[in-house]
């Protein structure tokens, strides 16, 4: 039990934000053409216009999830050239954001695609073995952290503050370990973070089906989705 605790320290995600910046939307156009990865895209979003701002974060948004899918949670275990990959199609997605990422209300369980962290916070726990990470918000304030690995599920609880549009304040409160569904124990922990918010938008993947996307730094990347109808 002291090990699975230590592990969930880790997986706080408490590191600072780093000081990154993002491109204008104005200048994609010409980022793109430096780009290998979106070489492959279809001709009209390497020269979208306004007009067609929101079909292209859609199959740009859609390229970025397949290739996170790609390598899976533990970007960590990838190759520098895929983890590459996927940093260069997030920065082209970043500036595509809905305004004030931060502040989008935030509701159910979001399920993580890619994390870019090295610890537990991408669900790698020893070795190899990987639970499923997500996250699951029970109100505007409180949400969970959570890795489940078969019968095995862990739960960071914590608090969450809106600096502004585009960062939040969170405060860790407590782990939670469950068997089998049944509560195992419980123990009060602290530290916490400032989460840069660099991305959030519904988009309509080649199946049809909505999904809310969010991207996020601690500083390591995260991507996560949510799946709406």
């Amino acid at each position: 039990m002291r090990a699975l605790s230590n592990l969930l320290l880790v997986f706080n995600l408490q590191q600072s934000v780093d000081r990154q910046t993002t491109s204008a939307p104005s200048q994609i156009g010409s980022v793109l053409d430096k780009v290998p990865v979106v070489a492959s895209l279809p001709f009209f979003f390497q020269r979208g216009s306004n007009d067609k701002k929101s079909n292209d974060r859609n199959v740009l948004v859609q390229e970025l999830l397949k290739e996170a899918l790609k390598v899976g949670q533990v970007g960590s275990l990838a190759s520098e050239e895929k983890r590459q990959k996927i940093q260069e199609l997030a920065n082209l997605v970043i500036p595509l954001s809905d305004p004030n990422p931060a502040k989008y209300p935030l509701q159910g369980e979001h399920r993580l695609v890619y994390s870019a962290a090295q610890g537990a916070s991408s669900g790698r726990l020893f070795g190899n073995v990987v639970g499923q990470v997500t996250q699951l918000f029970e109100n505007d304030e409180i949400f969970y952290n959570r890795v489940e690995l078969g019968p095995l599920k862990i739960a960071l609880q914590a608090r969450r503050e809106v600096k502004n549009g585009s960062m939040i304040k969170v405060s860790f409160l407590q782990t939670n370990f469950f068997l089998f569904d049944k509560l195992l124990s419980q123990k009060q922990v602290g530290g916490g973070g400032v989460w840069k918010c660099r991305f959030v938008g519904k988009i309509t993947d080649e199946r049809g089906q909505e999904k809310l996307v969010r991207i996020m730094d601690t500083p390591s990347l995260f991507i996560l989705e949510q799946p709406l109808n």
